[in-house]
């Protein structure tokens, strides 16, 4: 693997009006800064796109530190507090313990200069490993959003009751899109957000996932689907059992990071960038930790044939799971038409 160059164009360049943003708090600026660095390296992306990240909450010290920190490598960071950035709504939502960056997310289109036309946003947790120049062009038509589907069934540890997606307006559990990789006109995207931080502040216990939820909701059918390989999270990656999709962006959604532990689905190569990113910058590692777990509950670390047999139980029930998802995502992959369509 090619070592990556740390960085990003200037922004507000003439000429250009589609802007990818970020939109992270101090857990995880060092994700984020890796991600817009492997977006600077496609000179296609580059071509028509600026590229900021916005982070929230950053004290003033620790903004002059992480500057220094990288040396001759720049960023549009954007520094923003969340008690500006964000008074209204975080007033009435006391009790919905969300992080400031999530908020965010819903707010920061008044903090994007006037010249984008175009917003794409993408999350922290990502690394950009093929061509997205494809979609980075797309035109979306007026009031819609592009996003993809956040999983194609509703078992699992990590599921979503039907209960919860009616709530929200949801009929079908691939009409529940992810939030991670989203793409709209600036109208539509100022529209959509401000519904959703209304939405969520008047319906915080319908909101299991806050501003996902939120979107959702709002959006409804007013959705363009986005092709997985764009949008490639944890739940795609265990579908795709013969690594037919192709992913462009990978999104290691739920609590298994590879920066967080061994004991995931995603390939070492991914573990790697974070392992040279702090090597390269060690002051980051007070943002980012690497831990070489693997993660395993603690019951099963003993050799009794009992927890061996409950071990090995866990594993087929996995592998079936896995199968039958194969087999939803072909059917999905199928019976979809896609945007964009490359």
């Amino acid at each position: 693997m090619n070592k990556l160059t740390l960085g990003t164009p200037e922004c507000d360049r003439p000429g250009i009006t589609r802007v990818i943003t970020f939109v992270s708090d101090r857990g995880y600026v060092g994700q984020a800064m890796i991600a817009a660095s492997q977006l600077a390296a496609q000179p296609d992306v580059v071509a028509i796109a600026d590229i900021i990240i916005y982070l929230i909450d950053i004290p003033d010290e620790e903004q002059a530190a992480i500057q220094a920190a990288l040396g001759g490598a720049r960023f549009n960071f954007r520094f923003l507090d969340s008690r500006r950035f964000i008074p209204d709504s975080v007033d009435r939502l006391p009790d919905l313990h969300c992080p400031s960056s999530t908020l965010g997310r819903l707010a920061v289109e008044a903090e994007i200069p006037a010249q984008y036309e175009t917003v794409i946003y993408i999350d922290g947790d990502v690394q950009i490993v093929g061509p997205v120049a494809p979609l980075i062009a797309h035109d979306c038509p007026p009031g819609t959003l592009l996003a993809g589907a956040d999983r194609l069934d509703n078992g699992g540890r990590y599921a979503n009751p039907q209960s919860y997606l009616k709530g929200i307006g949801i009929d079908r559990v691939a009409d529940y899109f992810n939030a991670g990789v989203m793409m709209a006109q600036r109208e539509a995207w100022r529209t959509f957000t401000t519904q959703a931080l209304r939405f969520l502040a008047e319906n915080p216990e319908r909101c299991k996932h806050h501003d996902q939820s939120a979107l959702n909701a709002v959006v409804g059918s007013q959705r363009e689907m986005m092709h997985p390989r764009y949008n490639y999270s944890t739940w795609f990656r265990l579908a795709d059992l013969d690594r037919s999709l192709g992913p462009r962006i990978v999104h290691f959604t739920g609590p298994v990071k590879p920066w967080n532990t061994t004991n995931g689905p995603w390939d070492p190569s991914h573990r790697q960038v974070y392992v040279d990113f702090l090597k390269d910058y060690p002051y980051f590692a007070k943002y980012l930790r690497i831990d070489s777990s693997r993660n395993i509950d603690p019951k099963y670390l003993t050799t009794s044939v009992r927890m061996r047999a409950r071990r090995m139980a866990k594993a087929a029930k996995e592998a079936a799971e896995h199968r039958w998802q194969a087999v939803l995502l072909k059917r999905f992959l199928h019976r979809t038409f896609f945007t964009p369509r490359d």
